[in-house]
């Protein structure tokens, strides 16, 4: 009975070691029920129980079924790739393994090495200092879990293979030697935790390294491609303007139509041509050709889209942002409200302002939600799925304002989304 609860103790500690880290390192499924999570601890604690109470294998065969067993719990409860799942469940058993020979090479330096008093604890020391490790962990990675799930580390996968081998090599060594030989198994040992470490550090930081510059190419590519459309914009704007401008031209031509008669012909030229002027209608001038070009695009958008679009602006041809930051600012913002409001049934409104006043541009969007946004750090968190649409394109927004001198800030409540920004003008102080 002693031996069971013992297990039971050293196998719920290793479980709550296992949740710690893999709720670090992996994405948890979103489909269960919410009460399926809290089972988690549980399952790694019948997982380790099964193993404690079933035959010793082959020292060398041991770490399989620990990895067996913590592949199979971690794909029932993360979202992850297999190699990916794989990997992370090896490089736990190798943390655990480490753990074991660092303390056993440690034991052999001390007086009680021949009593077998500390052998008797050596398995409730092991769990506490991997339950102590794991916390440690967690805490110190908690605001970049979400991001590390994230990443591909599963290219880097030889390490977690080759920290295993070698703990493996290093343990089936005779440990019975003369204090100088266990001085060296020791140090070498301690180096090699240390090398695990530092590798486990240099492979986050890489890997954070490459997201960012893969970030940043797509920040580009995104702005790059927001330019284009704008410049689009721009020349289906002066083509409209110079339609307008020629509307003296065609009336000529409709009075000469209807005095020669042709009053059938007169009509489907007025059907064409009032369909091209409403498209070409100027609904906002700021006296700011970018500005004016954006806007008035992103409103027809919206009308058609069946969004009521409200808009206060005033003169902005004193603006001194720069003309990729302007389109930057105005389209990511638009085009999130509007993709927000086509999510709803009813109530599309759009609040948009952008106002020079004291040398200041004050600038703000608020839309409806469907769903609650979560921001943290003035950042909105989103999935994995929607880093891409969302998260780059409102970096963007926070670049150019950063860029500016200006400082933003993002809110969620009462079920409205609400984004506002000062920026002040080149040349106008602080």
């Amino acid at each position: 009975m002693e031996i069971i609860v013992r297990s039971l103790v050293l196998s719920f500690m290793t479980g709550i070691s296992c949740k710690l880290f893999f709720e670090t390192l992996l994405s948890e499924r979103r489909k269960w029920a919410k009460w399926i999570s809290h089972t988690e601890i549980l399952a790694f604690t019948a997982g380790f129980m099964l193993i404690a109470v079933t035959p010793i294998p082959p020292y060398i065969l041991q770490p399989v079924r620990v990895i067996l067993v913590l592949f199979l719990i971690t794909q029932f409860y993360y979202r992850t790739g297999i190699v990916k799942n794989l990997l992370s469940a090896v490089l736990f058993c190798s943390i655990y393994w480490l753990i074991s020979v660092m303390l056993l090479s440690t034991a052999y330096l001390l007086p009680l090495s021949g009593t077998g008093g500390l052998y008797d604890m050596m398995e409730i020391i092991v769990e506490v200092i991997l339950l102590c490790l794991m916390m440690a962990f967690r805490i110190g990675f908690q605001k970049r879990a979400r991001r590390l799930a994230g990443l591909q580390w599963e290219k880097f996968g030889f390490f977690s293979i080759l920290v295993m081998v070698v703990v493996l090599a290093v343990s089936v060594v005779t440990w019975d030697g003369t204090t100088a030989e266990n001085y060296a198994r020791f140090i070498v040992v301690a180096g090699m935790v240390i090398l695990c470490v530092s590798i486990f550090y240099f492979v986050i930081w890489r890997l954070e390294k490459e997201e960012e510059l893969q970030w940043m190419q797509l920040s580009r590519e995104r702005a790059q491609n927001q330019m284009d459309m704008y410049h689009n914009m721009q020349r289906s704007y002066e083509q409209q303007r110079r339609l307008l401008h020629d509307y003296s031209n065609q009336l000529q031509s409709i009075q000469g139509m209807l005095m020669r008669g042709e009053t059938a012909q007169t009509l489907e030229y007025l059907s064409g041509l009032t369909g091209n002027l409403k498209k070409s209608v100027d609904y906002v001038n700021t006296n700011n050709m970018v500005v004016n070009v954006v806007l008035n695009r992103k409103y027809q958008d919206a009308r058609e889209k069946g969004i009521v679009m409200t808009i206060q602006v005033n003169d902005l041809s004193e603006l001194t942002i720069s003309e990729e930051g302007i389109v930057t600012l105005l389209v990511n913002l638009l085009d999130n409200a509007v993709e927000a409001c086509e999510r709803l049934v009813d109530h599309k409104i759009i609040q948009f302002k952008m106002v020079l006043e004291a040398e200041e541009l004050i600038l703000s969007v608020r839309n409806p939600v469907k769903e609650p946004v979560k921001i943290k750090d003035n950042r909105i968190v989103t999935s994995k799925h929607d880093r891409e649409r969302h998260g780059i394109g409102l970096l963007n927004v926070e670049t150019v304002v950063r860029q500016n001198n200006g400082t933003s800030i993002l809110k969620c409540e009462g079920g409205w989304f609400y984004f506002a920004a000062v920026i002040p003008m080149a040349g106008s102080g602080d």
